[in-house]
This record gives structure tokens, sequence and C-alpha cells, in this order.
């Protein structure tokens, strides 16, 4: 063989080898960014998840309906002036009315008996964890969960047991 064949083939596979390289690169940077918008994609899901959830919230909940009430009063207020023109209106208004304060008051039962407030001031829950604890039973290993429970007021409950006074008691 003389040199030119040699130096030729070490030429091509020399480019050959940076065209697999960058191909290879190519390829890394296009699944790159592939995950980066999956990731965006499920980080807008969880955005709209959060926002949906804040505007459930029993604060929310509670000042939708309170406002639903004021309106409704106000209607029947209105129509009262001309009492017999709208006699059937009002009925119905004072009936709707009476179901949303029926639902108020369910909804404020609710959110009493299941700890989304503070059992001292009201104050609004801000955390719920499950915190799992292991021990031994027996002589065999268990697995029990323990609920914490922490309000914008500062009271903190672990395992049912006070962590953190209410700070807005007088002592």
């Amino acid at each position: 063989m003389n040199n030119e064949v040699i130096f030729f083939t070490k030429v091509a596979s020399i480019a050959f080898f940076i065209l697999a390289l960058f191909g290879i690169y190519r390829s890394l940077v296009s699944q790159k960014d592939a995950v980066i918008d999956m990731l965006r994609e499920k980080l807008k899901l969880h955005e709209d998840k959060i926002k949906d959830l804040l505007a459930q919230s029993p604060d929310i909940l509670v000042k939708t309906l309170s406002e639903r009430i004021e309106i409704t009063e106000k209607e029947i207020e209105r129509l009262k002036i001309d009492r017999v023109k709208h006699k059937k209106v009002i009925e119905e208004k004072e009936a709707n009315l009476n179901k949303l304060k029926k639902q108020l008051n369910a909804l404020a039962e609710i959110i009493t008996d299941t700890d989304l407030v503070c059992p001292n001031c009201n104050s609004s829950l801000t955390k719920r964890l499950s915190i799992p604890i292991y021990g031994y039973v027996g002589g065999s290993e268990a697995e029990a969960d323990e609920e914490y429970s922490e309000y914008e007021c500062g009271f903190a409950m672990k395992g049912g047991q006070e962590v953190s006074p209410c700070k807005n008691i007088m002592p």
C-alpha cells in the first residue's frame, strides 16, 4: 500500500468518527430538550392543580357562599318593595336563601369537625402531614402513621399531643 491510500483512509476514518460523534451529540441534545419539555408540561399541570385546590379552600367556599347570601338578601329586599308583582319570585328567593344558609351552616360544621381550623381560635390549617413511625411490637416489626397538623396561629399537634401552643389565645 502506498502512503496516499493510508493517508486518505485515516482522513476518512477521522471524518467518520467526527460525524458519528456529532450524530450522538445531536441525539442526546434532542432527548434532553424532550425531557425539559415534558417536565415543563408536568409543572404547568401541577400549577393548575394548585390553583384549583386554592380555589376550593374552605375560606374561599365560605366567602363565596356568604356573598351569594348577601346578593340574595338584597334581591329579596328589592323585590319586597313591589310585593304584589313579585310575590312568587320573592318566595323562590327566600327558599334559595334558606337553602344557601343551610349549605353555609353545613360547611361550617364540616370545617370545624374535620380539624381544618384551630380548635382554640379558628385559624386556618396550613400543614397536615402523615408521618410513618416504625417500631417493634411483640418481637415483630410494625409500622404506623402519626398525623401532624399545623395552623396559622402557631398551634401544632402531633399524634394527638400538642407540640406548639396557639398564639392567639390569652394565657
